[in-house]
């Protein structure tokens, strides 16, 4: 029985340490339309507006006809002054909670597809958290994460996770870092959020 279980532990462990940027269905917040790495998921503010783009990164599909997602900002004083996207984006949801169908579905290209704009702004310089989890209603009972549609038939619903390999958590930060250690710090915060 101690080996049972010492296996099925391993075996957990294993799967945990391969949740990692190199998975399929990622969706995360940059802050460029080009590149999408841990040097584009926060910005230091200035008292201006800034553009930020929701992206799926390595999907398991050649196109995507809509995506959910629930954001979250830490901060109400982050004004989101604009949202938009092309190939016929329609939101169903709001500003943050992001139910969209596009009227032609978005191409991938070299693993990735931009699927929104957002144009914020933020006076100030403390450090601001950016969640994504499930939109409102989510399309998935009990899926938690984002959510994209494939282009090619959009009743396929594909579940989508950070590009940390969690289901919901930080994807982006204002005036601090990102990556991997934020989201395992506060992954219990942000799971009481989106509850």
């Amino acid at each position: 029985m101690k080996t049972l279980t010492l296996l099925l532990m391993l075996s957990l462990t294993l799967s945990l340490a391969h949740a990692q940027p190199d998975e399929e269905n990622l969706m995360g917040l940059f802050f460029s339309d080009t590149e999408f790495s841990d040097a584009t998921n926060n910005l230091d503010t200035t008292p201006a507006p800034f553009n930020c783009y929701i992206v799926v990164l390595n999907p398991l599909v050649e196109s995507i006809a809509g995506y959910e997602v629930g954001i979250a900002i830490s901060d109400p004083t982050v004004f989101v002054l604009a949202v938009s996207g092309d190939f016929g984006w329609t939101n169903f949801g709001d500003a943050l909670n992001h139910l969209v169908g596009f009227g032609t579905p978005v191409p991938v290209v070299d693993n990735a597809a931009v699927v929104c704009t957002m144009q914020w702004l933020y006076a100030g310089t403390a450090e601001i958290y950016v969640e994504f989890g499930h939109a409102t209603p989510p399309s998935i009972p009990g899926w938690e994460g984002m959510v994209i549609a494939n282009g090619v038939n959009p009743d396929d619903l594909i579940p989508c996770i950070t590009p940390w390999g969690e289901v919901n958590g930080i994807v982006a930060t204002l005036n601090g870092v990102c990556g991997p250690a934020v989201e395992k710090a506060s992954l219990s915060g942000v799971k009481a959020l989106f509850r």
